[in-house]
């Protein structure tokens, strides 16, 4: 049988208990799988064994075989499972070898073979110029998707595929799989989610999913009491641009959020959602215009000066950790500002890590780095808190946590900004929602008007509510 097999496959890391044990799959060539699983159920490490980079880059042991069409990779080197089993990891920053999104799909390129219709596949042709460091998250995604199809393995991995991508990047990503296996080739897609997907999935395997309610978590809109003091965000006709070479990223931008107001931000991919959330805490700089946070122009300041009021919790929060142990990860703000540990261990218990405290922070899934990553920021009890994806790599459970969280923050004074693709998490949680595209405010309002209108939500390119988020919003 041609087919991608995992045999009897179980791994630990050191001191640690069986993240996987005697997993058993298969995927044929042509064919696709899904394997579903919650944040911590072990999708990441499964991708790792597959690609050999455990055990030949990260320690674990390992038992069991991996085999791509008959033939045992279990104890191959990572360079020679290459033309056998291509692998998108869930951290696909590392994957970026190019200066430029043309050189890098050049690395990736066949002898004979032409970037340009993967370019037009992957809405990519007015990037092709642009720094690789230049792209928003989501179109990091699809350019790492994009060379591993150039590359051109039997069968392809992919871990956490949707993650930080909007609704037109879930599109493509599903146009992916349906070429893929029409060419011939094996796709495993290790999510937390399918929506998107349904279309082009053949089969579903589901990892540590016992005793989960999969409704839990859904809940009504959040209803404002309207209880709010003046703004404490403000953004006058804000322009910006990384340099003079390029168009603006930030188009006539004003808004303004309030004191202990939950705000949501959607856009696509490209659309500035990230560069906007780093002008709240002066890591950007306005082109044109200003932004006032507190009353303070934030031009004048240094975004150090802010962390003591704006705390911020990043994409990609591995970047940032320093500490050896989940606990000094959370302590390590609040140390820094001499504000001690008192609101450590309440900021684990709140992000449900409290038991993980003597682990490594490499140890944990992403959706767990993530809450790690917010539960320092808490601990250093900042006034206004920006989010920026906080649902990537969460399930059903964890986001009803995130959600209980940034309740209580609001209820006790806190002002929250959540930048977001999902459209239920924002119905959910917010009290108002801003629209990016292009650079510009697109729509802003209540977000269950905004999302129930279909003409606004297609041309903007954000994802739906689902029919779950439809019936719990009535």
């Amino acid at each position: 049988m041609r087919a991608l097999e995992v045999v009897d496959l179980s791994c630990r890391y050191r001191n640690s208990s069986w993240i996987l044990k005697d997993i058993s799959f298969y995927v044929r060539a042509g064919e696709s799988l899904a394997i579903v699983g919650p944040s911590g159920s072990g999708k990441t490490t499964l991708a790792h064994c597959i690609s050999g980079i455990i055990p030949n880059r990260i320690p674990a042991e390992f038992r069991g075989s991996i085999r791509v069409d008959g033939e045992d990779l279990s104890s191959s080197p990572i360079r020679e499972r290459i033309s056998s089993v291509g692998v998108v990891l869930q951290d696909y920053e590392l994957q970026i070898f190019g200066l430029t999104v043309e050189e890098d799909l050049e690395i990736s390129l066949r002898e004979g073979g032409d970037i340009e219709w993967i370019l037009e596949f992957f809405g990519l042709e007015k990037y092709r110029d642009y720094y690789t460091h230049e792209l928003s998250g989501g179109l990091k995604h699809r350019l790492v998707v994009a060379s591993m199809m150039l590359s051109d393995p039997k069968y392809i991995v992919m871990d956490d595929p949707l993650a930080n991508l909007d609704w037109n990047g879930r599109r493509i990503i599903a146009k992916t799989v349906d070429l893929l296996k029409r060419e011939g080739k094996g796709v495993v897609l290790l999510t937390r989610k399918l929506r998107g997907l349904e279309d082009v999935i053949d089969r579903v395997i589901y990892l540590g999913q016992s005793n989960r309610n999969p409704l839990r978590g859904l809940r009504i809109p959040r209803m404002c009491n309207g209880n709010y003091e003046g703004p404490v965000i403000e953004f006058n006709r804000v322009y910006f641009k990384y340099n003079k070479e390029r168009d603006y990223v930030l188009k006539d931008i004003t808004l303004s959020v309030r004191k202990g107001e939950i705000f949501a931000i959607m856009g696509p991919n490209g659309s500035g959602k990230t560069t906007l959330m780093k002008h709240i805490n002066g890591l950007l700089k306005p082109s044109r215009g200003s932004v006032i946070v507190k009353g303070i122009d934030t031009r004048s300041v240094s975004p150090a000066s802010m962390s003591k009021f704006v705390g911020m919790v990043f994409q990609n929060p591995e970047r940032y950790f320093v500490s050896e142990t989940v606990w000094d990860e959370a302590a390590f703000g609040a140390r820094n500002l001499g504000l001690g540990e008192e609101r450590v261990e309440e900021a684990l218990r709140m992000m449900g890590l409290l038991d993980r405290k003597e682990d490594s922070p490499s140890s944990l899934s992403m959706g767990e780095k993530i809450r790690l990553y917010a539960a320092s920021v808490l601990a250093m009890d900042p006034e206004i808190i920006v989010f920026d994806e906080p649902t990537t790599g969460q399930d059903e459970e964890t986001l009803e946590q995130m959600r209980e969280v940034i309740g209580r923050l609001s209820d006790s004074g806190k002002t929250i900004v959540i930048v977001t693709h999902d459209s239920d998490f924002a119905v959910s949680v917010a009290d108002r929602l801003a629209i990016l595209k292009d650079g510009t405010i697109y729509a802003e309002g209540d977000p269950l008007k905004l999302l129930r209108d279909d003409r606004l939500v297609e041309e903007a390119g954000i994802e739906p509510l689902s029919m779950r988020g439809e019936v719990n919003a009535s």
